[in-house]
């Protein structure tokens, strides 16, 4: 099994948090959250193959760097429980000209089906603070061609398997507004048996303060930024 996690740069993520946070701090929000969700499916026996698509892979670089923060410091920020390994993932970079979420998936899976067996493809976001490998393994159980671990208010997409292949009728990556429900519609459009899943630790996503409220105390402070005050 590939997981695939889709990762842009660190300056234009989480904008919605802009209120609260300076680019500096949303910055080290965004490699906190893609560390976490990284060293969890490193943590998955199922999990053979990472891939990071991006359309900055200097700053990847530094997401999986073992130590380093994005401002220089060395600190720990591991979860406790998780392993105690470097964090390994191939980079692959957005194509030029395909601008998006979903291009870039296509892309990767492109390349990640390049010259293996078909099989099936695990996409994860990289903001998903409270997320387990319990949470993954679960997933990945459902005896189903399609799998949407769909976000906390049921309309998007925050896990999905897919084929690796472009399946029977060729299931396309329908992220953004409404996904849950349009990848539903993509799987039975190509013949694909499909199940949603809802968990607390695939559920939040983080883009929002209410979003931040909703977490627990001991993630906000393993996260390390201080939201709240407005930036100056």
């Amino acid at each position: 099994m590939t997981a695939v996690v889709p990762l842009r740069d660190g300056v234009s993520g989480k904008s919605r948090l802009a209120a609260a946070l300076d680019p500096a701090a949303r910055r080290r929000l965004v490699v906190a959250l893609a560390r976490h969700v990284l060293d969890v499916l490193a943590g998955c026996a199922a999990v053979d193959r990472v891939v990071v698509v991006t359309a900055d892979p200097a700053f990847v670089g530094r997401v999986l760097a073992a130590d380093e923060d994005p401002v220089g410091r060395t600190t720990p920020d591991r979860q406790p429980g998780l392993p105690n390994r470097a964090r390994r993932a191939d980079l692959v970079a957005e194509p030029a000209g395909r601008p998006g979420l979903n291009a870039a998936l296509e892309h990767a899976r492109a390349v990640v089906r390049d010259g293996a067996e078909p099989g099936r493809l695990l996409v994860v976001h990289a903001d998903l603070p409270l997320l387990t490998a319990a949470d993954v393994a679960a997933v990945l159980a459902e005896p189903v061609d399609v799998v949407i671990a769909t976000d906390r208010h049921g309309t998007g997409t925050n896990l999905l398997v897919v084929p690796s292949s472009a399946g029977r009728g060729g299931f396309a990556f329908r992220f953004g507004a409404g996904s849950r429900a349009a990848h539903e519609r993509e799987a039975s459009a190509a013949g694909l048996t499909c199940a949603v899943v809802d968990r607390p630790g695939t559920a939040l996503d983080l883009d929002t303060l209410a979003d931040w409220d909703d977490l627990p105390p001991l993630v906000r402070r393993r996260l390390r930024v201080d939201v709240g005050a407005t930036p100056g």
